[in-house]
């Protein structure tokens, strides 16, 4: 999507809706952005608006129109047609990509050094509780067997979690991403997380450190 910095004129309504910011010309919007449904937001860093044209259903039969309002935001892309509303902190270094109703939550945040719960270990049938399955995107039941069959082979063992880890570091995006048509309500914390398109989080009290991976037509749901 091209970007354009906002008019002095957009700046002025901005202002009069009660938002600001450190640095207007660090705020850049879509071409046919208009600051109509903007409101009580305060802009830190490299920001990047969308257009807020359309509703989007945040209940059963419930539309509400797209809109930002009630929030501070710093280094922050926001897409097309998103609800994002009563942040109680903040939201920083996030893309949020189009459709998502956001609502209601305290922080959003990607901190430096983030893996999104890449490369965890965790521990499967092993009393003892040492981790022997690395997780990472590409994670199958067939790996995940192999991993487990074979962790007593230091060598072979250190030599595949060299080899994700690798894998890891030239693939890891720089910052957290919340995917299509999410929903994220009533939920304190979300630190460090990747959300994939059409997953839902309501209630919830903190994710922190990990990916919620979406397929084609189905989401993730994490409730209380």
């Amino acid at each position: 999507m091209m970007y354009r910095l906002l008019t002095d004129e957009e700046i002025a309504l901005l202002e009069d809706n009660g938002c600001q910011a450190e640095n207007w010309e660090a705020i850049t919007v879509a071409e046919d952005f208009k600051p109509t449904y903007v409101h009580n937001v305060a802009f830190y860093g490299d920001v990047q608006l969308g257009v807020f044209e359309k509703n989007i259903e945040v209940s059963r039969g419930f539309l509400k129109h797209s809109a930002l309002r009630n929030a501070t935001l710093r280094n922050v892309c926001i897409g097309d047609n998103c609800l994002v509303e009563n942040i109680g902190n903040y939201i920083n270094n996030y893309t949020i990509e189009e459709e998502c109703y956001i609502s209601n939550v305290s922080t959003m945040e990607t901190t430096e050094g983030a893996t999104f719960g890449e490369g965890n270990l965790i521990s499967v049938l092993n009393e003892v509780g040492e981790g022997n399955v690395m997780l990472f995107n590409g994670l199958n039941s067939q790996l995940a067997a192999f991993m487990v069959k074979h962790n007593a082979d230091k060598n072979l063992r250190d030599q595949l979690r060299t080899m994700i880890a690798d894998e890891l570091e030239r693939t890891l995006p720089e910052r957290g991403t919340i995917g299509f048509g999410v929903k994220i309500v009533n939920t304190r914390e979300v630190i460090n997380t990747i959300v994939q398109d059409n997953c839902e989080v309501n209630g919830a009290a903190r994710l922190f450190d990990c990916s919620l991976l979406s397929v084609a037509g189905t989401g993730v749901y994490v409730g209380s």
